[in-house]
Parts: C-alpha cells; structure tokens; sequence
C-alpha cells in the first residue's frame, strides 16, 4: 500500500511524465535505479529520445575503451578484495570525494587496515595524513604522462606482445617524467614497494574518467589489468553510474527540447564490487509505474522492472521475494576482444599559476553559506592568485559563472584551490569536464585579476 506522501510523490511523477514523453533529450544525475535506466533505454528506442547523463557517460567512455584492451567488460577488482592487500596505489583518486560512495568504505579500509599506500594526485591529501607511505604529487593535466610511466615501469620486466612492448619502447621517459613532476626514482620505490608487496591493489578515479586523453589513459592502464595480478576497481564517481553506464545508450550532450528527470530512486544498483544491491525505497512501485507507462507497461513489484535489466551485461532473473535482499547476486563478467593500438602522447599540457578544482559534493553546511559560496585554498594560493582572506571574487568554467568568497585553508597546501558545487543542473558539461581549471576571476570591483585561461 502506497501512504500519503507515497501517493503525493506518484502523483508527481505522473504529472513529470507528461513532458518527459515530449521531450527531445531527457538529463539525469547517475543516482537514478537499474530499473529506471532500463525504462529510460526503451524509451530512447522506442522513440530515439536522446538520453544525458554527463557523469555515467565519461565513466562509460572509459570502461569501454578499458575493456577494449583487458579483454574484459569490467574491471575484474573488488573494493572489498583491499581488506587483504599489503599495498594500495590510487591514482585520479581525490579522497575528499563524496560523491563516490564507495569512498567513505576505500578510505575506513586505508585507516583501519594499514596497508602501505601509495596515492598519486595534484593535491595533498587530507584525509589520511601520516598513514600515506608515498605521496606522488604529479602537475595538474599531465595524467596521460604518469599513466605511462607507471605502466612502463611496472611491466618492464613481464614478457609483453611485440606491438605493446614496442608503444613502451617508444615513450619518451625523460620528457614525460620532467613534464609531469613524477621523477624516475619516484617510479623505482613504486615498483620496489610493490616488490616486497603480497596482495596488491590499484584504484582508478574520477580524475581520469573526465580527462581529455581519458581514452588513451584508459588503455594504458587496462595493461595492468591484463598482464598483471593487481586487484584494479575503476572506483564509480556516483551511486549508480555503473549500472546506467551498463545499461543505457548515452549521448555527450542534449539536443532540441530538454527535460531534467528527477529519479524516484525505486529499485536496485549496481556498487563498485559489481554487485546488484536494493535501494531503501524498494517498495514504492507506483512512481516506477509512472515512468514504466511511458514504454506502455506497469508491473506489481520490482522483480518484473528488474528481469527486463540486459542479460548479456551480466544481469540475472529475479523473483519478488528475491528483491527484500539487501544484496542480490554480483553481475557475470563478460570476456570480449582485445586489441591494442596507443596513440603517440603528443605534448602534455601546462597549467601555469592558480589553479582550481571543480567537484560535486552533497554537503550543504548552511542557507547562508551555499548562497554565498567558498573558494578554499592555502596561502601559496592566495599569493599565487594574488587574493586576499574573505575577498569576494566571480568566475566562468564551461559557461557557468560563479560566485565565491575566497577563504585560506590552513591545512591546506600548494596552488590548487577547491570549489564545492551543489547543483548537478548547473551543466552538463560542467559535470563531464575535467575537474582542474586556470583560475581567471573578477573581484567586485571588476576588476580582472589571475590567469587567462588559454
């Protein structure tokens, strides 16, 4: 039986469908179901809408041309299988992330377990601290590069087909090492950590996902996955953008007559050990129903939405006493070809000066202090930016302008500055963009100080 608020919420939905049947290109964040990713993809079949959702698109990109070369659909690491490594290298992986649920788990893993951890990124962790066996601090846009170099250096001495250990052959170590900070010697204690290491393993994050070279990042590390016995998980960067990036046909960006979808989060997902799990609201059908009569179908339970999920994806037959589960089965890797074939790394890119980083967080400390916004940096990057403490300050990054007091972090280190977004609405293309930008601003004098981003 559905209650009053669960009847208020259905209406809702039905009156949402309306203009959801209408429209041209349909947006939504990666926390909507399997189920209502399934019904979403038999719309756009059934009536070729256009389908956006920015953050399972990248990561769906990624894991595509991962697979492309590991000879797997998934990644074949678990975040559960990190309890029993001695070593953990993370790599685009920003610990502060919450919008990676997984997150929160990795991290109290790395705290409780101690194994040795290597962590690899721009900015200094603050989480961790002293547990951090070595900080590899690569330049901002230069993860094409480190990807390299860690591969090269991590299968020299495995016995590799004659085309891949001729792209290895052909990198230029000593460029790519001075251009992305990440020294030989760095690299050598890597591969002697892992050495004296048992169990090891390697998480991939968001960072990389969005990256401009993300394709040819994803091949090189899809090398670890294939040739070595590495424990790897492309940790998901939301709730569910690994079940929609499995079943939905995704498009970079919306055309014609738009409409968000705001999910009723009715139904099941898929974490980042690829299992299938339920969402708490699992028995609220009715606003599932609203978006399922939209393909010309409505179903009694969750199980009859839940079979329909694609089988050749690794999704089984489930039965509605099956869905009380908190857990339900973990997806069936699926083998395919593998080729590879690496593109020449061209020149990395340089981003001189103040830097910022751009992320989503679901944390809203109070009214008054999302409206005005906070731009967190150290005091390098307030000397860098030329920026004083509480100094009011307006920037553009892919077309949305914000809005920031720019407040000194003390803990805080280096010349990269974090800005906190709220709204996944803002763009789609803010969302899907790498994360790392030049800092070009107005204060409220209007008067343009810090770097042009050219």
């Amino acid at each position: 039986m559905v209650g009053e608020k669960g009847y208020e919420k259905s209406q809702k939905y039905q009156h949402d469908m309306t203009s959801l049947k209408e429209a041209q290109s349909i947006v939504f964040s990666a926390d909507i179901s399997n189920e209502e990713a399934e019904l979403l993809q038999e719309l756009h079949l059934k009536q070729q809408t256009v389908l956006v959702c920015p953050e399972a698109k990248a990561y769906q990109h990624f894991l595509n041309t991962y697979a492309s070369v590991s000879g797997q659909y998934l990644f074949k690491g678990k975040i559960s299988a990190v309890l029993h490594s001695d070593l953990v290298l993370t790599f685009g992986v920003w610990l502060e992330d919450k919008r990676a649920e997984s997150m929160s788990v990795l991290c109290d893993i790395l705290k409780e377990n101690k194994p040795k951890v290597v962590y690899m990124h721009p900015i200094e962790d603050r989480v961790l601290h002293s547990d951090i066996t070595q900080f590899i601090k690569y330049e901002v846009g230069s993860e094409e590069g480190v990807a390299a170099l860690l591969v090269q250096v991590l299968l020299k001495e495995k016995k590799l087909p004659e085309e891949i250990e001729e792209s290895m052959e052909a990198l230029d170590i000593g460029y790519l090492s001075a251009e992305s900070n990440v020294g030989e010697e760095e690299l050598d204690a890597v591969y002697e950590l892992i050495s004296e290491s048992g169990a090891v393993s390697v998480i991939i994050g968001s960072d990389l996902y969005m990256h401009p070279k993300a394709e040819q990042i994803a091949k090189l590390l899809a090398l670890l996955e294939r040739y070595t016995p590495f424990n790897i998980v492309c940790l998901p960067p939301a709730h569910n953008a690994l079940g929609i990036a499995m079943i939905c046909t995704l498009a970079e960006a919306p055309s014609g007559e738009t409409v968000g979808y705001e999910s009723c989060k009715v139904g099941t997902y898929v974490n980042a050990d690829k299992q299938v799990c339920t969402n708490p609201d699992i028995d609220s059908i009715e606003a599932l129903n609203a978006l399922g009569r939209l393909v010309g179908d409505a179903a009694e339970d969750i199980s009859a939405y839940s079979r329909r999920l694609p089988k050749d994806k690794g999704f089984r037959e489930i039965s509605a006493e099956d869905v009380k589960q908190s857990c339900l089965y973990e997806l069936e890797l699926q083998e395919q070809q593998s080729t590879f074939v690496l593109d020449e790394i061209e020149e990395l890119p340089v981003y001189d000066g103040a830097v910022i980083y751009t992320y989503e967080t679901t944390d809203r400390v109070n009214e008054k202090e999302t409206f005005k916004g906070i731009l967190s940096g150290s005091k390098q990057f307030a000397l860098a930016a030329k920026l004083q403490d509480g100094e009011r300050i307006s920037f553009v990054i892919d077309g949305v302008k914000f809005t920031r007091v720019f407040k000194i972090d003390t803990l805080m280190k280096g010349v990269i500055a974090l800005n906190p977004t709220f709204d996944i609405k803002l763009s789609a293309s803010l969302i899907s963009s790498y994360r790392f930008s030049r800092l070009a601003f107005e204060n409220t004098n209007n008067q343009k100080i810090g770097n042009n981003n050219e």
